[in-house]
C-alpha cells in the first residue's frame, strides 16, 4: 500500500488505480485504513448478500425509485472523510436531482463512472468475523456523519440471522424495530422480513420480503 493512501485524496487514488490489488477490501476513514484479504464466506456472506441486492434490485426497478450498485463500487464523501466500498448502495431520483449524489466520470470516457460522491440513501453491510469492529463502529459513525439516511446491517453468523435497519437520527443511528421484528425503511417506503431456512443440499437458503 502506497504512503499516500492515509490521505484521503491518494487513498482513492490507489482504490481507482489499476495497481490495486484484486479481490482487496479497503476502507478509508478519516486517515485510517482498513484492509480485508480473506476471502468471503459463501454461506453466511456472499449468500445473503446476494440475495438482498437481487431483491433491491426489483423492487426499485419495479417502482422507479433510482439505482442499485452492488459491492465493489466505491463511495466517497469528502465531509465525513469516508471512502470504501458498501456491500450495496442505494441512491433515489431525488438524490441524483439534488445533487446530493454524484458519479465520478472516468477520465476521457463517456457513459463510464468510477466512484459515487456524497450522501446516499441507504447503504447495506454484512458483517464477517474480520468486519465486526469496521461494521459496527467506524463505518457505523462514518456513515452518521456522512448523512446516509438508512444503515441496512446483517450478522448471518449465528444461529440467529440478524437484520436491522437502522435510521440517522440527530442523535446518531438507531433502530426502526426491535430486533427480529418487521424492519421499516422510510427511504422505500415499505417494511422488510429477511429470513433464512435450508435448501436441498441442507444449506442455507436466504429471501428477503417485503410486509
Amino acid at each position: 500500500m502506497p504512503r499516500t493512501a492515509f490521505a484521503q485524496d491518494g487513498f482513492r487514488q490507489w482504490a481507482l488505480s489499476d495497481a490495486f490489488p484484486s479481490g482487496l477490501r479497503a476502507v478509508f476513514v478519516q486517515g485510517e485504513v482498513l484492509l480485508e484479504m480473506s476471502p468471503e464466506e459463501i454461506e453466511t456472506h456472499n449468500k445473503v448478500k446476494g440475495e438482498i441486492t437481487a431483491a433491491l434490485i426489483r423492487f426499485v426497478k419495479a417502482g422507479d425509485l433510482g439505482e442499485v450498485f452492488s459491492d465493489g463500487v466505491l463511495l466517497t464523501n469528502a465531509e465525513a472523510g469516508l471512502s470504501c466500498e458498501p456491500d450495496l448502495t442505494f441512491v433515489s431520483w431525488a438524490s441524483f436531482e439534488a445533487e446530493r449524489v454524484q458519479l465520478a466520470q472516468k477520465a476521457g470516457q463517456t457513459d463510464r463512472y468510477v466512484e459515487l460522491q456524497g450522501r446516499p440513501d441507504l447503504v447495506l453491510e454484512v458483517i464477517s468475523d474480520s468486519s465486526v469492529r469496521k461494521d459496527k463502529h467506524v463505518l457505523r459513525d462514518a456513515y452518521r456523519r456522512a448523512g446516509v439516511v438508512e444503515y441496512w446491517l446483517v450478522d448471518a453468523r449465528s444461529d440467529v440471522l440478524r437484520f436491522e435497519i437502522l435510521v440517522n437520527r440527530a442523535g446518531g443511528f438507531v433502530p426502526s424495530a426491535p430486533s427480529g421484528e418487521a424492519q421499516t425503511s422510510d427511504v422505500l417506503g415499505c417494511a422488510w422480513v429477511l429470513s433464512r431456512s435450508r435448501n436441498r443440499a441442507g444449506r442455507f437458503s436466504y429471501q428477503l420480503n417485503v410486509v
